[in-house]
């Protein structure tokens, strides 16, 4: 499938671009993170039997293949050619910091192979996501470098590719690394920030991290990517989580009476995103997710609710952010220092959203009548 971008014809719009970049983002970073958030609790029901502890490994590695996979994905957005969906990917992959270079010493044990190194060696090591802002970043310029180049230069023509690997990949990807420890600086900043008054505030700004992320659940931008640049864990994780729960149950209170069966039940796996276009007839919709999120950030601040970084987009998709609140273990029991039990939970993660989101919509729809759940129509 070939498209127009790539013959020079077409004009990149501004609003069309930037969608696009968001998008892609979104579902890159879902196809890395949610497959090991989802499964690795249930993977370590089976113990030590080899395949699960190996299944569980390349789940996990999949986290360190973001950039490449948010690259990707926004070059899908765009109908991009193979030559540069992959210049994209590549690009993306070598600047984000997910990869990194590394001396191992004689006797080191490639974890794949199996085979010891005699003497010490040049070796990459898969070290978490990276930056995801810096990814987001780079593919976004990258998208550019790509249709300027097309529109002017005609694709490098017969020697694409030789030139757009070396002179696009190569030059993005330096651009990537030049501002990376910039961008770090600053989405550092921004979490540290978060935690300092999330610490020193508990109550306020649980309720204030449910209602950003209520609302940035049903935009093109991605709850986990948004965590995961700002590392956001611990108290923070858990209000973001009960933010996402509170838009999904009045999405699914007003879906399941309009759409679909198959409808409802997407949004219930995850799919809130796919409401986009019904919300945003109607964004006034958007203030009973922020009231509902309020009220669902309450027991989060009480039973001191937390979770981690590749939790704290997700709520009940695939249960990552009630499981994650329950179970401390491993490298990320720095981050998840405190657990709750199953009772809090439930009032936590059930009981609390789940009566918050009918009293607030029905207050919405009854009495002040702002918007009906045919407002909610939407195909998927």
């Amino acid at each position: 499938m070939t498209s127009e971008f790539f013959d020079g014809s077409y004009e990149l719009k501004l609003k069309d671009f930037f969608f696009k970049v968001l998008s892609g983002s979104a579902q890159g970073i879902l196809i890395g993170v949610l497959p090991s958030a989802v499964m690795k609790y249930i993977l370590k029901m089976f113990g030590t039997a080899q395949w699960a502890l190996d299944l569980s490994a390349i789940l996990t590695l999949f986290s360190s293949f973001i950039p490449l996979l948010i690259g990707l994905a926004i070059a899908m957005q765009f109908r991009m050619k193979a030559l540069d969906a992959g210049v994209m990917a590549i690009a993306v992959g070598a600047s984000a910091g997910s990869v990194k270079w590394a001396m191992a010493p004689a006797g080191f044990v490639n974890p794949v192979t199996g085979v010891k190194l005699t003497a010490p060696a040049n070796v990459y090591i898969a070290a978490g996501a990276g930056d995801v802002i810096n990814a987001i970043i780079v593919a976004a310029v990258a998208v550019l470098v790509i249709w300027l180049v097309s529109k002017y230069l005609k694709g490098f023509g017969a020697v694409a590719i030789i030139l757009s690997p070396i002179v696009i990949g190569g030059g993005v990807a330096l651009f990537g690394k030049a501002i990376a420890p910039y961008v770090a600086y600053i989405t550092t900043w921004i979490g540290d920030a978060v935690r300092l008054a999330t610490d020193l505030q508990p109550l306020p700004m649980s309720i204030a991290i449910a209602m950003a992320f209520s609302f940035i659940i049903i935009t093109p931008i991605s709850t986990v990517g948004i965590a995961l640049a700002i590392a956001l864990s611990g108290l923070g994780a858990g209000a973001a989580g009960a933010g996402v729960v509170a838009t999904t149950v009045i999405l699914l209170i007003n879906s399941w009476k309009v759409n679909k069966k198959g409808t409802t039940v997407a949004i219930f796996l995850g799919a809130m995103k796919g409401m986009m276009p019904a919300i945003f007839k109607k964004p006034v919709m958007i203030l009973s997710f922020l009231v509902a999120a309020a009220i669902s950030a309450i027991p989060v601040a009480i039973f001191n609710v937390q979770g981690t970084p590749t939790s704290a987009g997700f709520g009940w998709i695939g249960m990552v952010s009630p499981i994650q609140s329950m179970i401390a273990d491993g490298a990320e029991r720095d981050i998840v220092t405190h657990t709750i039990g199953a009772f809090p939970a439930l009032l936590t993660w059930l009981i609390v959203p789940a009566v918050a989101g009918f009293v607030v919509d029905m207050l919405f729809t009854k009495v002040f009548k702002l918007y009906t759940p045919a407002d909610f129509e939407q195909d998927m």
